[in-house]
């Protein structure tokens, strides 16, 4: 949501015009610029920003808006990097694009300078919804060698600053933002992510306004820049990328109108709960009278406060469809959706809000921001940072999580998707709280395999998976979405080696239990075995590449919860065969415990017994950890990549 700007009235200095004198202007290329083969820091790279400018500035030729003047000059180095010359401006509302201009530079086959300019036929306004539209272009005739620039100008009527982001998925070599904001206006600006400044300064102008009736007002001056930015590389096992971005975010906290009267936008966390409650939830939350008629009576005579719970919990999440909507700005409407029996999390979430407290349970709300949407900050309130909501409840000394919205979770199981750290607990008689978020239950998977391979060089015999936690809820959608045959199917693909000639499942619907799945299997080495042959044990689910592969990692490593993966391996060999040649034995520990690796393979009476354990024991490892972590996955590698010899005996 962007607050409309209704306080400004006349300014009658020269200032504007001395800040818009900082913009930076079209027309700044450099036949050293177009000569440069790659970028000295980064030589892989397709393009480098060379350099990226924004000023804001309140506009007296344009009704004393907001206008920020952007500037853009980038070095393309290879056709992957031709997305670079679409220009894609998102635009809210009343917002308007004014003086686009682009020029593509480019070297003539005789050696001059050539420029391709755009043309205004060439952009496009493109309505995306009710609320936003983008105005799209793209620069002419660009190839690999090509500079290309372009600038714009926004014009705003809001309160609202976007962020600048100083880091992208591609290196930069300067990039600046300047700013100067009328002094009744008061932000809290953040500076996000691993890189400093380079520049960063900030002053008071005296006597840059004249507001009519109340005299001479001041302005803020900000000054921010970074220089050598690296570009930003995604790796696995990562929050929202917004996390990490480095960048600068304004969030409003007060505007005094000309009246002198001052009205607060970042509030007390007291006060952002009270919103909360009254906007956000629609004063949905005392609602427990209603559903306490439509709960099952039987639940209300349960003396045993768990299994209570535990019933209520039951009864919504079987009732709604989620309509795969999260908390969203519009009105939540308990009833209208518990008659149609869908509803978006909040509406879900705040129905079993409602019958636990119907029950005379000790419940809270909770609100978060999902991994995909960033974390929220706590140095003050930011409502809109919060995008999703579940239950917490206490039980004598225990504490549970909630969400109906799926109905693979068990009790106690919230999704994935959630744990980001710290949550806002809600309470509407005392003051709210933070608190982290972890899982309930360990995530594990155990394969366990008993094979008796003969001489025409085929396995036999039973495969069986046990999974719980996170493991257990993917297996169980996945069962549920498929059939048994395409299950097996789906398996078969995975695993090309292996037939399947018989599968069952237990605990498919018991939450609360390991999932587990059982296969009578075969797999064929096409081949009959010679003399001499190697064998890798590891028949499935190994580990084919390290998820870890950048050299540094300024960001944590997120697993989202903690797990434990078991592979167990009984081998019969064939009579007239023996083993000559085992891997070794091999433990190996991070530091403080963090993650576990154990392997374990010994051979007795013609019967091999393979054992590997990994446990990694924490969800978050910081950057300073990264290199232990990386080495750790690269010595499980390195052990499910190890054979065994087998050898023919001479009768």
């Amino acid at each position: 949501m962007r607050i409309l700007l209704v306080y400004l009235v006349l300014l009658v200095s020269t200032f504007s015009y001395s800040q818009k004198n900082k913009s930076s202007k079209i027309g700044q290329t450099s036949v050293k610029e177009l000569q440069m083969p790659f970028y000295e820091k980064d030589s892989s790279a397709s393009a480098v920003i060379l350099y990226e400018h924004a000023n804001l500035y309140t506009d007296p030729d344009n009704d004393y808006k907001t206008r920020t003047d952007y500037y853009f000059r980038v070095k393309i180095f290879h056709k992957n990097a031709f997305e670079l010359a679409t220009i894609n401006i998102p635009l809210y509302k009343k917002e308007k694009i004014i003086d686009i201009q682009a020029i593509t530079y480019s070297f003539t086959e005789v050696g001059s300078v050539k420029k391709d300019y755009l043309s205004q036929s060439a952009i496009f306004s493109i309505k995306e919804n009710d609320d936003i539209h983008t105005e799209k272009f793209t620069l002419p005739n660009v190839t690999e060698g090509s500079v290309i620039e372009y600038s714009y100008s926004i014009i705003s009527p809001y309160t609202k600053i976007d962020d600048w982001n100083f880091q992208s998925s591609y290196s930069k070599i300067k990039s600046e933002f300047d700013a100067a904001i009328l002094g009744n206006f008061i932000y809290n600006v953040k500076l996000v992510g691993f890189k400093k400044l380079d520049k960063n300064e900030s002053s008071i102008k005296k006597n840059c306004i004249y507001i009519d009736g109340l005299g001479e007002g001041g302005c803020i001056i900000y000054s921010f820049g970074m220089n050598d930015v690296p570009a930003f590389v995604e790796e696995k096992y990562m929050l929202s990328k917004k996390n990490y971005l480095s960048k600068i975010t304004f969030d409003l906290k007060t505007v005094t109108n000309t009246s002198g009267i001052t009205e607060k936008y970042t509030t007390t966390w007291k006060e952002a709960d009270s919103k909360l409650k009254s906007q956000f939830f629609n004063n949905q939350t005392s609602k427990d009278n209603y559903f306490k008629k439509r709960l099952p009576e039987n639940i209300f005579t349960i003396s045993d406060e768990l299994q209570k719970a535990t019933e209520i919990y039951r009864f919504i999440q079987k009732h709604y469809t989620w309509n795969g909507k999260n908390w969203t700005n519009e009105e939540a409407k308990l009833k209208d959706s518990f008659d149609e029996k869908v509803g978006n999390v909040a509406e879900i979430n705040l129905s079993l809000y409602n019958s636990l407290k119907a029950a005379d349970l000790n419940a809270n709300l909770v609100v978060l921001a999902t991994r995909n949407h960033g974390i929220p900050t706590k140095l003050f309130p930011v409502i809109y940072d919060f995008n999703y909501v579940i239950v917490r409840i206490q039980i004598d000394d225990e504490t549970y999580y909630l969400d109906a919205t799926d109905p693979f979770l068990a009790f106690g199981q919230v999704p994935i998707n959630t744990l980001n750290g710290d949550v806002r607990v809600m309470d509407f008689k005392n003051d709210g709280y933070w608190q982290m978020l972890q899982p309930r239950d360990i995530s594990e998977k155990i394969i366990s395999a008993s094979l008796v391979l003969d001489e025409k060089g085929e396995f036999s015999g039973n495969l069986d998976f046990k999974t719980s936690g996170y493991f257990a809820l993917e297996k169980r959608k996945k069962i549920a979405n498929l059939t048994k045959e395409a299950y097996v199917d789906d398996f078969e693909k995975q695993n090309p080696e292996v037939t399947i000639s018989n599968f069952k499942t237990e605990n498919t619907t018991d939450l609360e239990q390991k999932l587990e799945e059982f296969f009578e299997i075969s797999i064929s080495m096409d081949e009959d075995l010679t003399d001499k042959i190697r064998l890798n044990p590891f028949l499935f689910e190994r580990l084919d590449e390290n998820p870890f592969k950048l050299k540094e990692r300024l960001y944590p490593v997120d697993f989202a919860f903690p797990f434990k993966e078991t592979y167990k391996l009984t081998l019969k060999i064939p009579e007239n065969y023996s083993i000559t040649s085992l891997p070794k034995n091999k433990s190996i520990a991070l530091p403080n415990n963090s993650g576990i690796l154990m392997f374990k393979i010994a051979e007795n009476e013609g019967t091999l017994q393979v054992y590997l354990n990994i446990n990694i024991r924490k969800k978050i490892f910081r950057s300073e950890e990264y290199t232990a972590l990386k080495d750790f996955f690269n010595q499980i590698i390195t052990i499910q990549r190890q054979y065994i010899v087998l050898e023919k005996r001479n009768n």
